[in-house]
């Protein structure tokens, strides 16, 4: 079965887990046991509203991080607003007419 390439390495992606946690990172490659994610971050509400935040509080996910093909319900290409801010969040670089809020 020939399979289509979705993505690029480098694109901001959201992952949505069979736990319903919600993971978004810069995608780095998929084969058919996983998908591998740079620096996965995950959305927290709050009181001041959404929020980043680490993916783990203990494991390394500051470099890649592999999903399970299984545990994986879809991967999705990240809104603009949320892959603004994400690129902000995890680059320290503010982008041209980012309003830097999360929608």
């Amino acid at each position: 079965m020939l399979k289509e390439k979705t993505y690029n390495s480098g694109d901001i992606v959201t992952v949505y887990l069979q736990t319903g946690q919600e993971i978004l990172g810069k995608f780095v490659s998929e084969d058919d046991n996983s998908t591998v994610i740079k620096k996965p971050l995950t959305v927290a509400i709050g009181p001041k509203g959404a929020a980043f935040q680490t993916f783990t509080v203990t494991g390394d996910s500051e470099n890649d991080v592999s999903f399970k093909t299984g545990k994986i319900i879809s991967v999705l290409k990240t809104n603009d607003a949320t892959s603004t801010s994400y690129i902000e969040a995890t680059s320290g670089l503010v982008l041209p007419g980012a309003g830097g809020n999360l929608q």
